[in-house]
C-alpha cells in the first residue's frame, strides 16, 4: 500500500499539524485494487493525523463504517483489509455492514444491512420511519464509540445525512472547546454530474463531509471545484479484474475463455449471449427485469 512508511492510525499525532499529502500521477501506473486502497489509506492517514491529537497512543485506532447494500458492503471490506494491513492490525471497526465487512473483522453490525437497501419512491415512502430511526441510532452508537474516521460506504441519502448531522455536533463541540473529532469520509459520491445542475448538486456536500473519495476521474475535479475536498480512488469493477489478473492479455486466450466457459454452461458455440444486469436491490430487480426481459422478447423476434 502506497506511503505505508507515513505516520499510521495506530501512532499518536504529532503536536504540530503534518502537511496534507494528495496522491500524485504516479498512482496512474499501479494497478487499480492498489491505487484505490492506497488512496483512501492516505487519505484516512492524513486527515486523522491533522485533526486528533487527544487519542492514547496506546489504545487501537478506531473507524465507524457505514454500508448500505451488497456492493458497499464489498467496498467496505477491501477498505478493512486494507487498512488493517496497512496498520498493522492495531486497529478496531464497528458500524453496519454485511458479510464481507464481517469477514474482514466488523464483530457484528449495528442492525442488519438490509434495512437501508431500499430504492424507489414506492419502497423508500414507507421505510422512512425506520430509516429514521436507524439514523438516530446510527448517531448514538458513533458518539459511543468515539472513532477516529467515520467512512460512510454509497448509500448516499443514509451516510450523506449521518456525515452533516456529525459535523453540525462537531462545529459545536469545537465552539465549546471540545476537540473536533471524528474524521468525515464519504467513499463513492453522489452521481452530481448526471445532473444540468451538477455544480450546484456538488456543493451540498460542502461542510458536510472532510473528504470524498469518488470511483471515476472527472469527479474530483467536479467536486474539488465545488469546494469539497475530493480524491478520485479508482472504480471497484475495474478492482475486480485487476485482482483476478483478468482479462487474458491475447485474443487467443481471451476465446479460449469465452469457448470453456460456454462449455461449462451449456451453451452453444454460436449462441448470441445477452447480460441482463436489473441491480443489486430488490426493488430494482422487481422493476427492472420484466422490461429486461421483455426487451430480449423483442430482440430475439428481431432475429
Amino acid at each position: 500500500v502506497r506511503a505505508s512508511s507515513r505516520v499510521g492510525l495506530r501512532r499518536p499525532a504529532p503536536a504540530v499539524q503534518p502537511v496534507l499529502v494528495r496522491p500524485g500521477p504516479q498512482r496512474l501506473c499501479r494497478p487499480v485494487c492498489m491505487r484505490r486502497c492506497a488512496a483512501a489509506n492516505l487519505r484516512l492517514r492524513s486527515l486523522q493525523c491533522r485533526r486528533l491529537s487527544s487519542r492514547s497512543s496506546t489504545s487501537p485506532a478506531v473507524v465507524f463504517l457505514v454500508a448500505g447494500e451488497a456492493s458497499g458492503d464489498v467496498i467496505g471490506g477491501r477498505l478493512m483489509r486494507a487498512l488493517r494491513n496497512e496498520y498493522g492490525g492495531a486497529i478496531h471497526f464497528e458500524g453496519v455492514g454485511g458479510d464481507s465487512m464481517r469477514a474482514e473483522g466488523l464483530a457484528s453490525s449495528l442492525f442488519p444491512m438490509s434495512e437501508l437497501s431500499v430504492a424507489g419512491f414506492a419502497e423508500v415512502l414507507p421505510s422512512l420511519p425506520r430509516i429514521a430511526a436507524r439514523l438516530v441510532q446510527t448517531q448514538r452508537a458513533v458518539r459511543r464509540a468515539q472513532p477516529h474516521v467515520v467512512v460512510g460506504i454509497d448509500s448516499k441519502g443514509f451516510n450523506l445525512r449521518l456525515l452533516r448531522s456529525l459535523a453540525h455536533r462537531r462545529a459545536a463541540a469545537g465552539r465549546n472547546g471540545i476537540p473536533a473529532a471524528p474524521v468525515l469520509v464519504q467513499y463513492v459520491g453522489p452521481s452530481a454530474w448526471a445532473f444540468g445542475d451538477a455544480d450546484a448538486r456538488a456543493a451540498r456536500l460542502r461542510g458536510g463531509v472532510d473528504e470524498l473519495l469518488v470511483l471515476l476521474p472527472f469527479e474530483e475535479a467536479l467536486f474539488r471545484r465545488a469546494g469539497v475536498p475530493a480524491t478520485f480512488v479508482g472504480h471497484p469493477a475495474l478492482d475486480d479484474v485487476a485482482i483476478r489478473g483478468e482479462p487474458p492479455g491475447t485474443a487467443a486466450e481471451r476465446a479460449a475463455e469465452a469457448a470453456a466457459f460456454r462449455r461449462e454452461v451449456g451453451l452453444s458455440p454460436c449462441a448470441q449471449v445477452l447480460c441482463l444486469l436489473p441491480g443489486s436491490r430488490a426493488q430494482e430487480v422487481r422493476a427492472m427485469l420484466p422490461l429486461l426481459l421483455r426487451g430480449v422478447a423483442v430482440h430475439h423476434s428481431g432475429l
